[in-house]
C-alpha cells in the first residue's frame, strides 16, 4: 500500500504545481495596400462643334447629325440635311498621376436655341476609363468626346449653345 500512496502522492504534488495547459488561439492575415496619386485635373482643350447645318427637305422626322472623336460629321441618312463649317470634337485634358486609370464621365445635355427650342446632345461615349500613361503627371492626355443630335424639318434655325459637364475619376 505504500507503493499506492506514493505515487497517488506525486500525482497528487505534479497536479498542484503544474501549469494549466494554455488554450489555442486560432489567427489570420490580411493583406494590407494604399493607392497614392498626384492630383487630378481636367480641363477642356476644345468645344463641340457641330458646324452649319441647314435644313434642304420641306418635311422630315429627325435625322441624326454626328460628330466622331475624329471631329469628322456624319449628316444625316438621307438628303435632307447639309452640313458644313468646321465641325470638331470636343477634347479634354487629363493631368495626374503617372499610369493611371481614370474613368471619364460624359452625360447627355441639352443645346438651347431660339425661344424655348433645345437639341439634346447624346455623347459617343458616356463613360470610359482611359490610362494616363507614362507622362500622366507632366504633360497628360488628351480625351476627345463626339456626340450626335436630332435635326428635323421642325427644328427652329437658330444657335443652338449649351454647355457639357464632363468628370474624371481616378479607378
Amino acid at each position: 500500500m505504500k507503493r499506492i500512496s506514493a505515487t497517488a502522492g506525486a500525482l497528487a504534488a505534479l497536479a498542484i504545481t503544474s501549469t494549466p495547459a494554455a488554450a489555442a488561439s486560432p489567427s489570420a492575415q490580411a493583406g494590407a495596400q494604399a493607392k497614392i496619386y498626384k492630383p487630378l485635373t481636367i480641363s477642356k482643350a476644345s468645344d463641340l462643334d457641330f458646324g452649319t447645318i441647314v435644313i434642304v427637305g420641306a418635311s422630315f422626322a429627325a435625322e441624326t447629325v454626328t460628330v466622331d472623336t475624329a471631329g469628322t460629321v456624319a449628316c444625316g441618312a438621307g438628303a435632307n440635311l447639309t452640313c458644313g463649317g468646321t465641325p470638331k470634337a470636343a477634347k479634354f485634358h487629363l493631368v495626374g498621376s503617372n499610369n493611371a486609370d481614370v474613368k471619364v464621365s460624359s452625360p447627355q445635355f441639352d443645346l438651347t436655341g431660339p425661344g424655348t427650342a433645345t437639341l439634346t446632345v447624346t455623347p459617343s461615349s458616356t463613360s470610359q476609363v482611359v490610362n494616363l500613361g507614362a507622362a500622366g503627371n507632366s504633360t497628360g492626355i488628351d480625351v476627345p468626346l463626339g456626340a450626335s443630335i436630332n435635326v428635323s424639318s421642325a427644328t427652329p434655325e437658330g444657335l443652338y449653345t449649351g454647355t457639357w459637364t464632363v468628370t474624371a475619376d481616378y479607378q
